[in-house]
C-alpha cells in the first residue's frame, strides 16, 4: 500500500502536527507500508526531496507568508492534483491550514482519511477572523474524506458540533508518546526544583501564566521553556519585568533525546494552554513519572479525568499567587506511573494501519 501523509510542517521543523505525522509515518515504513509526506518549506531551508527513516519527504515552497490560511502553496496543490491516484490512500493532517482542503479536491479513486486536530477556534485574532469564510471550504474537506480520526473524545464532539459528521466516519485514535525511551532518559545535572513547558511559543499555550506564578516561587525553583514561535520576545520581555532571569531557560532546536531528559530532569510539567486538540506533553510528563498540571480546558481536562497524576486547574482565572500554590501542592503528592499502553506509538500505529486496511 502507497500512502501520502499531507501536513503543514514535518521535521526536521518543530510543530505538534509534524510531529504526530512523523511518528505515524515512520511506524507505517516500520510494518511494510510506503510513506510518502507531502509538506511544505516556508524559506526552502530544506531539500525539496530527501529519505528520512525510509520515509519520502516532498517539500513545497510556500514564499515568505506561508503560514496557515495566509498564503495558499500553489505547487503542492497542483502536485496533489497531478499525483493523487500514484496513491492507494492520502492521510491529510490539520483542518487549519489549506492542506488538507488540497487533498480533498486532489480525490480521485483513492481514499481520504482526515486528521483534523481540530480546535474549534483560530490562535489569534486574524485566524479567527479567516476561520469563517473558511469554513465554506473546510466543509468540503469534512464531506470529501472517507474516514475521520480524531484525538480526543473532545475533538470528536467539537467536529460533530460544527460539521455535524455521522458518527460511522469517525474514530478516536489518540496520539502516542515513546514510553521507554522517555523512562531511560538520563536527566541532566539540576540544582533545585524545575518546572517544564514543552510547546510552540505563542499565546494561547499561556507558557506567561507559568512564568508569573514562578516569580512568586522561591528562588530554588526554576523553569525550562522548550520551543520556539512568535510569542519568544513577548515571554522573554516578560522575563525581564518578573526579574526572574536567571530562573528561567528557554531551549530551542532541541533533540528528541535532549527534550525526554528535560522530562527526566524536572520535576512538575506544566500545560496551561488554552487551545489543545489532544495534549502529548502531558503523556511525556507521565511516563519521565513527574506530576502534571494542565488547564481545565477540552482534551487537557479530558486527560485529567482519564490519567491519574494529572491537576486540572482554571488557569486563565487563577491570580499567579493561587497557581503557584497549586503546584506546590502537586509536587507534594507522590504517585505511580499510570499504565499508558493504549498511548505507545507501536499501538497508535496498529490502529491507523487496521484503518487503512478497513477501507
Amino acid at each position: 500500500m502507497k500512502v501520502a501523509q499531507v501536513c503543514y510542517r514535518y521535521h526536521p521543523q518543530i510543530g505538534g502536527v509534524g510531529t504526530v505525522v512523523k511518528e505515524i509515518s515512520e511506524g507505517l515504513v516500520r510494518k511494510g507500508l510506503d510513506v510518502e509526506v507531502l509538506t511544505q518549506d516556508r524559506f526552502g531551508q530544506y531539500p525539496a526531496t530527501e529519505i528520512i527513516s525510509g520515509v519520502t519527504v516532498r517539500r513545497f515552497r510556500t514564499g515568505p507568508l506561508g503560514w496557515d490560511f495566509a498564503f495558499p502553496n500553489a505547487s503542492l496543490r497542483n502536485f496533489l492534483r497531478r499525483n493523487s491516484n500514484n496513491y492507494d490512500l492520502i492521510h491529510a493532517h490539520n483542518y487549519h491550514d489549506f492542506s488538507p482542503l488540497y487533498a480533498a479536491w486532489a480525490k480521485g479513486e483513492n481514499k481520504l482519511v482526515l486528521n483534523p486536530h481540530f480546535h474549534g477556534t483560530g490562535h489569534n485574532i486574524l485566524m479567527n477572523l479567516l476561520l469563517g469564510p473558511y469554513r465554506h471550504f473546510g466543509k468540503t474537506t469534512f464531506r470529501k474524506a472517507d474516514f475521520i480520526i480524531c484525538v480526543s473524545q473532545s475533538e470528536k464532539h467539537s467536529v460533530q458540533c460544527h460539521f455535524d459528521v455521522p458518527d460511522e466516519r469517525l474514530a478516536v485514535i489518540p496520539n502516542g508518546v515513546h514510553c521507554g525511551r522517555i523512562a531511560e532518559a538520563a536527566p541532566f545535572p539540576f540544582d533545585g526544583k524545575g518546572l517544564l513547558c514543552v510547546g510552540r511559543l505563542e499565546k494561547y499555550k499561556n507558557i506567561h501564566l507559568a512564568i508569573q506564578a514562578l516569580s512568586c516561587l522561591s528562588t530554588e525553583y526554576k523553569l525550562i521553556i522548550i520551543g520556539s514561535g512568535p510569542y519568544k520576545r513577548k515571554l522573554a520581555q516578560l522575563i525581564e519585568e518578573l526579574r526572574v532571569g536567571h530562573r528561567v531557560q528557554i531551549l530551542s532546536d532541541l533533540s528528541s533525546e535532549q527534550v525526554y531528559r528535560w522530562y527526566k530532569t524536572c520535576h512538575l510539567v506544566l500545560n496551561l494552554s488554552s487551545i489543545e486538540a489532544f495534549g502529548l506533553t502531558v503523556l511525556e510528563g507521565l511516563a519521565a513519572g513527574k506530576p502534571v498540571v494542565v488547564n481545565n480546558e477540552g482534551a487537557l481536562a479530558e486527560l485529567a479525568t482519564r490519567l491519574d497524576g494529572v491537576r486540572a486547574v482554571d488557569a486563565e482565572e487563577l491570580s499567579a499567587e493561587q497557581l503557584a500554590d497549586e503546584i506546590v501542592q502537586m509536587l507534594g503528592i507522590r504517585r505511580e506511573v499510570p499504565d499508558l499502553s493504549e498511548y505507545t506509538w507501536d499501538s497508535i500505529v496498529e490502529r491507523v494501519k487496521a484503518l487503512y486496511r478497513d477501507l
